[in-house]
């Protein structure tokens, strides 16, 4: 039931509070107030409550509640004092929302939910995210800066509340392909090299590094018979998993980690990053995140190391 987007290009903290006011003053015969703003970051959904209140005495002289039809948001959900969800589903009829007002149970407040979506270069505006570039180097472990806030705190706060923006996440490209032909036995990682030159060699069309590359790696499968590239292609999907690959982050709160991704399309046996997301959710309460996200390298050469040499 949810429109499409919606963007009115005056600054994303205005827009918000702009499209939150004219939903309220689609209710003011109802005295709405304390409208609370629930935004989802990763997939743009607006949830935005407001309280009003329906005496019996106006239920009884009006035969229905009829509220203007806002672009991009419906009507989605109305609980009475009690929680207890109100049933009679509103309707939409032409340019309103329509609800019977003589099915509505005896409570006379209400908390009236609507939902849609928030344009994408909108939420952009409305937090801030520092790009997590910067890499810390260790000896043992690498460290990635996550930082991000709410902008125009100040100007929220005065007109919501409650708001709340979760799944605020980054997309953090952790540094694999480094860490991951050291570890290896030489015989397979001379070999893991070659193959890459030869997956740079084709993808960038250069036929004569191609031979080149397809010779050495002749040579080099004379020299060691054993090496077959299908269990490594195999151990390296393996490793680079989520499964295993979370087993050596760590984030501080309140980020938490997502989803991990390695390269569709990469130039050679090993990617050279993978990509982790963190994600955290801020509040008016807790308007700003900052922490590091961690990636324990030594502890991971260890584990490479002992898989190869069952390979092996």
């Amino acid at each position: 039931m949810l429109a499409p987007t919606i963007s009115d290009g005056i600054g994303a903290a205005n827009a918000l509070i702009d499209v939150c006011v004219r939903l309220k003053e689609h209710f003011s015969d109802f005295r709405p107030e304390t409208q609370s703003v629930a935004i989802n970051f990763a997939d743009r959904t607006c949830e935005i409550s407001f309280r009003v209140s329906i005496p019996g005495g106006w239920r009884k002289r009006q035969r229905k509640i009829a509220v203007p039809a806002h672009e991009g948001f419906a009507i989605t959900k109305m609980f009475d004092t009690a929680f207890n969800q109100h049933r009679h589903e509103w309707r939409r009829a032409g340019t309103e929302y329509v609800l019977d007002a003589n099915k509505l149970p005896s409570s006379e407040t209400y908390l009236v939910t609507m939902e849609g979506q928030v344009d994408r270069d909108a939420l952009k505006q409305l937090v801030y995210i520092k790009p997590a570039a910067n890499r810390v180097t260790g000896e043992n472990v690498d460290r990635y800066w996550l930082e991000s806030s709410i902008r125009n705190l100040r100007m929220l706060e005065s007109i919501y509340t409650d708001l709340e923006i979760d799944d605020v996440n980054f997309g953090v490209d952790v540094i694999i392909g480094k860490v991951f032909i050291p570890a290896a036995p030489l015989e397979i990682s001379a070999q893991a090299k070659t193959v890459g030159s030869a997956f740079r060699a084709a993808s960038d069309m250069d036929e004569q590094e191609w031979i080149n590359s397809m010779q050495s790696y002749g040579a080099q499968s004379r020299t060691h018979p054993d090496y077959d590239e299908v269990p490594f292609a195999r151990l390296v999907s393996r490793l680079t998993a989520r499964e295993v690959v979370e087993e050596y982050v760590t984030v501080d709160r309140p980020y938490r980690l997502g989803t991990v991704r390695t390269p569709e399309h990469r130039h050679g046996a090993v990617p050279q990053c993978i990509t982790i997301n963190a994600a955290t959710k801020l509040t008016l309460r807790s308007p700003a995140a900052k922490g590091y996200l961690r990636f324990n390298k030594k502890e991971y050469v260890e584990r490479l190391r002992s898989e190869f040499k069952a390979l092996k």
